[in-house]
């Protein structure tokens, strides 16, 4: 079944980094837009301008939400551009005026030119864009947003504010900078997710990033993943994060060999998978846990094809267990099961 763009902006706004009040230290990059002081609450602010945008999108997704393209069933990562194409060049357009524009009247508007608009998208998609950025409260003057033909590159200069709280375009314009300048292969779309953490000139601590990943489930299984984080680690496990197509992947290695990991995605929601390969040196504890556990381990991972099942499975995932309440009825059998995996791996 095809996720709507409401379950898409509902998905952005779980994986939303939470706001922070910690005066953190500035990587040199940023403050060369404003001063730490007003980095912070220029951050605070594009994060609750996001909340707004997909609130508004929320309301009125019906009318914006027209591509028909469905997602492969397994698929974790999310192609906006190609299933989402509105909310795709929205976030191009903003991310545009932040990145190319240029702050002014200290600094409570951004003077842009043309070159915020992506010249293959049609003047009335483009026009519908802007149209909708000022449903969410930003301001633009020097183009006619309700003029349905125009040539665009004639436009020369154009204004925006957000006289709800100016301090908004300060996040915007480093947000901007962050995504398209400095994104990596394991850790993108920092700008939808109001990822702040990349403007820091120290590291972020993994453990927070687990913390600030797994808010959106039940106190029990938080509980429950921090323990096993932290197991697991002092095991010698190392922790690795991975952002790609607002897919996370949180996965603890042992050596250069994936054991377990952490997902959260719009199409599969938030579940660990296990690579686990030594099943076969510990079946009489495979034996001891409950059926379904059992059952899922006997059917194995890996490309359904290979597999002899003569269909994608979703298999090369690796086997997946879903982060609901249910996972702490197995919450032993599971601990049990990657010491047991561990214990092999380390033999060899």
């Amino acid at each position: 079944m095809r996720k709507t763009i409401q379950d898409v902006v509902s998905y952005l706004k779980e994986i939303m980094v939470p706001e922070t009040h910690e005066a953190y230290v500035i990587n040199p990059t940023y403050t060369k837009v404003s001063v730490e002081e007003s980095i912070y609450q220029g951050v605070l602010g594009f994060r609750a301008f996001l909340v707004r945008l997909y609130d508004v999108l929320y309301t009125k997704g019906d009318v914006y939400d027209n591509s028909k393209k469905v997602a492969h069933e397994y698929e974790n990562r999310t192609t906006l551009s190609v299933y989402y194409p509105f909310l795709h060049n929205v976030s191009t357009i903003l991310m545009n005026i932040g990145y190319h524009g240029m702050p002014v009247e200290n600094p409570q508007s951004l003077n842009c030119g043309n070159n915020v608009f992506n010249g293959k998208l049609s003047v009335t998609k483009t026009l519908e864009c802007l149209r909708f950025l000022e449903d969410c409260g930003i301001c633009i003057e020097g183009i006619d947003i309700n003029k349905k033909k125009q040539n665009l590159s004639d436009i020369k200069t154009i204004k925006i504010t957000y006289p709800d709280n100016p301090t908004m375009l300060t996040g915007l314009k480093v947000m901007a900078i962050a995504e398209i300048d400095h994104r990596t292969l394991v850790n993108q779309d920092v700008f939808l997710r109001c990822d702040y953490r990349v403007l820091k000139k120290d590291e972020t601590d993994v453990l927070s990033i687990v913390q600030d990943t797994i808010k959106p489930l039940s106190a029990d299984v938080q509980d429950f993943i921090l323990q096993i984080h932290q197991r697991y680690l002092d095991k010698g496990l190392t922790c690795v994060v991975e952002v790609k197509g607002f897919h996370i992947y949180i996965k603890y290695c042992y050596k250069r060999k994936d054991l377990w990991g952490i997902n959260a995605s719009l199409n599969n929601g938030y579940h660990i998978n296990v690579k686990s390969t030594k099943m076969h040196e510990y079946t009489d504890t495979i034996k001891t846990f409950p059926l379904n556990l059992q059952e899922l381990i006997a059917k194995g991972y890996g490309c359904g094809r290979k597999r002899e099942i003569g269909h994608c499975d979703g298999g090369c995932r690796g086997l997946s267990i879903s982060l609901d309440d249910s996972v702490l009825d197995i919450r032993d059998d599971i601990e049990t099961w990657f010491d047991q995996e561990l214990t092999y791996l380390q033999k060899k």
